[in-house]
């Protein structure tokens, strides 16, 4: 026992000398390697010297299944790093703390860096999340689709010669950007990556088709026709979002008309007629939905951008319908049933598999129209890391200054182009989740504000202004290989 004693006390001198001739940052490291080099020996003496006396006791260790770690865990690497995060979020670490006793009573914030938390406020307690609801469908729409996923509308008929004999049959895919071309500049946030119905019309015309001598015919059947969640209020259906079909164009509205029609498959049949006859196509009878015949045939269609690409609409721009069609086309491919139920059982089950805990959740609509959905500021930022921020999900994400729902948000500095996020507004709900660019990779963050007015700007700007300004107190320094000694 002595003899280890004596050993770790050579150690200790060498190691004197040494700190002498490095610099403060990496002397803290090695201050902590030291304490392991000259304590184990130590603590391993001891032991025996219990034992040798018949006092000593068994040292028990927990079982764990998690993957052994790629580094040791006390490699001078590992503790570099960590010493080195540690440093760089001190003053965000610090400005949040003061952040955080300044929120409302029904709000959560988690903050991490590098998978490490920096500041979690109320972390688990289930809030109403608004359009932060998007978040989990545009991540289940990416694992149960996957990103290369297209919608594909299209047309059916009887062709002879340069006619349709008899209707002719637009059978909806369920594209959730399905429009014309005229729809985009009339919106507030034009869809992005629009599948234009003007083309397929195009098409047809090219063909040499000049004349139908039934009905363009909208088939809406890929779906269920569950056209409004049921606990939607009045001011949701049909102002924010739906009725809601497999077959919509623009929204399903009709340019020029001041309401919805009732079947979107009937508007988007409507739609198609007038771009035929502006085409010089003559259709004779008045637009209708209906199925089209199994053993029809193809004469044209009209497939979407990729998913990934898509998800740009749902995410940045926060499009409530797009969100509510993937949804169903989610619990079509995953559980067999076209239906928004189906779409929320895969949703929940893509948490599980991505091993996010689900206490406290409740799922009710895609969109985070409906104020009965809650989530967590945990699990959002779980699913965040979980796909990184430079996924395809953080593509499709807004961005400060920039894109979406964030454009005319966070114009100045420090989160000017830096922030991709996630925003969501209801009349008792705020929320912004989303990741901060720093010089290595990112900040990842979830902010649920609940309760009267705080969606009010005066409410909920002092809060963001306050978040952005802690997260841009990130250091870029000290670097791990700061901290590592030299060779």
């Amino acid at each position: 026992m002595w003899e280890s004693l004596r050993g770790a006390r050579r150690r200790a001198a060498r190691f004197d000398r040494h700190l002498l001739t490095v610099d403060t940052q990496r002397a803290v490291v090695s201050v902590i390697v030291a304490c392991v080099v000259v304590f184990v020996p130590i603590f391993s003496a001891w032991q025996v010297a219990r034992s040798s006396a018949g006092a000593a006791e068994p040292l028990s260790l927990p079982l764990t299944t998690e993957p052994a770690p790629t580094e040791p865990i006390f490699s001078v690497r590992r503790i570099a790093r960590t010493t080195a995060i540690e440093a760089r979020v001190s003053n965000v670490r610090s400005l949040l703390a003061d952040f955080t006793k300044a929120l409302p009573p029904d709000s959560c914030v988690v903050v991490r860096a590098e998978t490490r938390e920096v500041s979690a406020t109320r972390a688990s307690r289930p809030l109403i999340p608004a359009s932060n609801m998007k978040l989990l469908v545009a991540a289940a729409a990416l694992d149960v689709l996957g990103a290369d996923y297209r919608f594909t509308t299209s047309l059916i008929g009887n062709r002879v010669g340069d006619t349709i004999v008899g209707n002719l049959w637009l059978v909806g895919g369920g594209d959730p950007v399905l429009s014309t071309r005229a729809y985009p500049p009339t919106q507030l946030y034009p869809t992005t990556s629009p599948t234009f119905l003007d083309s397929l019309a195009d098409e047809l015309r090219a063909s040499g088709i000049n004349k139908i001598t039934g009905s363009v015919v909208g088939d809406e059947s890929r779906y269920d026709d569950e056209r409004y969640v049921p606990t939607w209020g009045d001011g949701i259906r049909s102002i924010e979002a739906g009725p809601l079909g497999a077959l919509m164009v623009d929204d399903g509205t009709l340019l020029g008309d001041p309401f919805k029609p009732a079947q979107p498959a009937v508007g988007a049949a409507t739609a198609f007629t007038r771009l035929l006859r502006a085409r010089g196509i003559t259709v004779i009878a008045a637009p209708r939905s209906g199925v089209a015949p199994t053993d029809g045939v193809t004469i044209g269609e009209v497939i979407s951008a990729p998913l990934g690409v898509l998800l740009g609409d749902v995410l940045a721009n926060s499009d409530n319908n797009a969100a509510e069609l993937l949804l169903k086309e989610i619990g079509l491919v995953d559980e067999g049933s076209p239906t928004r139920v189906a779409g929320l059982q895969a949703v929940a089950s893509v948490l599980v598999q991505r091993g996010i805990s689900t206490d406290g959740v409740v799922l009710v609509d895609g969109s985070g129209l409906d104020a009965n959905n809650r989530l967590t500021c945990s699990l959002l930022v779980d699913l965040l890391e979980s796909f990184g921020s430079q996924s395809v999900l953080a593509e499709g994400l807004a961005l400060a200054g920039s894109t979406g729902t964030l454009r005319e948000q966070f114009t100045t500095p420090p989160a000017l182009r830096r922030i991709r996020a996630k925003t969501g507004t209801l009349r008792t709900s705020k929320a912004l989740s989303g990741f901060y660019e720093v010089s290595d990779g990112a900040i990842t963050f979830s902010l649920l504000l609940n309760g009267p007015g705080v969606s009010n700007q005066s409410a909920y700007q002092p809060q963001w202004k306050s978040l952005m300004n802690a997260l841009g107190a990130f250091s870029d320094e000290p670097r791990t290989q700061d901290l590592l000694p030299r060779p």
